[in-house]
């Protein structure tokens, strides 16, 4: 079966293309969202949830996301940090009281762009399907009641078998299968992930976001399974051009395989010609990504393989001017410090604050990654932000004891 019959492409005159017109385009859903983000603005629910400010990224990101999501162009891929829809809301803590705001909200905007049917019921069916799969706390009571809001939802179901709401129906399906197989990997079962990705359903939305391919591949690189390691490969066997690709926030996959340790395919990439000096759009290289990982077996030897490659261990990213050692030296992971160093990293080199790896380690409370760097010559007396040392910028009695022991 060809997935474009399944889930056609967004771009010529598809039927996703209809859907998108047929909300309105970019305008309609650039309103929807400032006018559900008011309504947000003054929920005493949902308004704790959001950041200080609900001007700007918020709005945007909502916009971009519906944009993308009904059949316009790209504009959600290139802020979009979490392939998951579902891993993404876990930082917020929603149950039925959240969700029923949320829909309530959602609702109110889609009456007030007044967008007509068969959309308006579609779209109805489509929040309240998505706000349910958001759920993440369970219910405070065992007997607690249904939504408020079902029966106004079920309501609204008239135009299930409209073309409109079949349309939305396949694109939220292809969402939830992309969901069970990032579930899937977590959780290593293999032969489901490798099952679902021979779906039309899937390959069809892999064709019409290459984003999500390239999002997938590095989700699918964390992986321990060697089965799935060898699918990464052979898609690269399959397009070498994959290795040079730019994505979301215009990274290559080397930069998020090198964060996340993975080496059998960092070595891959790097054997495809992957640069092992390209920048994202911060200016971030692929080992500015592995000084600033979470301590793994793997970064020093991600380090090491990146170094002989060509890497530059002391470039310098554009908004603070960190290097990989800054980082490493924040997160407190020796390994990757030590390989860093040992690779040629300059030890005193200082960001746009003037402050050194020192600097970063001491006021981050990373003891263990201080006596290192100490180890290793770092000047205590270096004088980083208003000329301050990292003794003096040191909290705790072990850390100046520590600091000042260097010092004498």
């Amino acid at each position: 079966m060809d997935p474009e019959s399944v889930f056609p492409a967004s771009t010529g005159t598809s039927q996703g293309s209809d859907l998108y017109h047929a909300l309105g385009g970019m305008d309609t859903c650039r309103e929807l969202s400032a006018a559900f983000y008011a309504h947000v603005e003054r929920d005493p629910v949902l308004r704790p949830l959001y950041p200080p400010t609900l001007k700007g990224c918020p709005i945007e990101t909502l916009a971009a996301f519906l944009i993308q999501f009904f059949g316009g162009p790209d504009e959600y891929t290139k802020r979009r940090w979490s392939l998951s829809l579902r891993e993404a809301h876990l930082r917020f803590a929603i149950g039925q009281k959240e969700r029923e705001a949320w829909l309530s909200n959602m609702f109110q905007a889609v009456d007030e762009v007044n967008i007509k049917e068969p959309m308006r019921s579609a779209l109805r069916w489509f929040f309240a399907q998505s706000s349910a799969f958001f759920i993440n706390q369970p219910p405070v009571a065992a007997n607690e009641s249904p939504s408020l809001l079902e029966s106004d939802i079920g309501h609204q179901n008239e135009s299930e078998t409209s073309r409109v709401h079949q349309d939305i129906a396949r694109r939220w399906q292809a969402q939830r299968m992309l969901e069970e197989m990032i579930v899937a990997v977590r959780q290593g079962n293999t032969d489901a992930v490798l099952a679902l990705l021979e779906s039309p359903v899937i390959q069809a939305s892999f064709i019409r976001d290459r984003a999500a391919f390239l999002s997938f591949l590095v989700i699918l690189s964390s992986s321990s399974q060697r089965a799935l390691l060898d699918y990464v490969c052979q898609a690269l066997v399959k397009d070498p051009l994959l290795a040079q690709e730019r994505y979301t926030y215009n990274r290559t996959l080397l930069h998020e395989v090198a964060g996340q340790g993975s080496l059998l395919i960092v070595e891959f990439l790097l054997h495809l010609g992957a640069d092992p000096n390209a920048r994202d759009q911060w200016g971030h290289t692929p080992l500015y990504f592995v000084g600033n990982a979470s301590q793994g077996s793997n970064g020093a030897d991600v380090v090491h393989l990146l170094a002989q490659s060509g890497a530059n261990v002391n470039a310098q990213e554009r908004l603070k001017h960190c290097t990989a050692l800054h980082m490493a030296a924040r997160r407190g992971n020796i390994p990757v410090a030590e390989a860093l160093l040992d690779r040629g990293a300059e030890i005193e080199t200082q960001d746009k604050l003037g402050d050194t790896p020192l600097h970063r380690a001491v006021k981050c409370g990373k003891t263990e990654m201080v006596a290192f760097l100490l180890s290793r010559g770092a000047d205590v007396r270096a004088e980083g932000k208003r000329g301050l040392t990292p003794l003096q910028v040191a909290r705790g009695a072990s850390m100046q004891q520590l600091l000042q022991t260097s010092r004498e």
